[in-house]
């Protein structure tokens, strides 16, 4: 391995529309958390990351 990170890997929702969250009909949903980011991103440029 070239890096390897420590951390918790974070689910964030958000809404795919303006408004109330009460009244949102659709969410995304995309992986979170400084750790998760960084090898990620890492991996995308090549490097061997976990």
């Amino acid at each position: 391995m070239d890096v390897v990170t420590i951390g918790e890997t974070m689910t964030v929702f958000s809404t795919n529309e303006e408004g109330p969250l009460r009244q949102a009909r659709s969410f995304s949903m995309k992986f979170g958390g400084v750790e998760s980011n960084v090898a990620i991103r890492l991996s995308r440029l090549g490097h061997r990351s976990r």
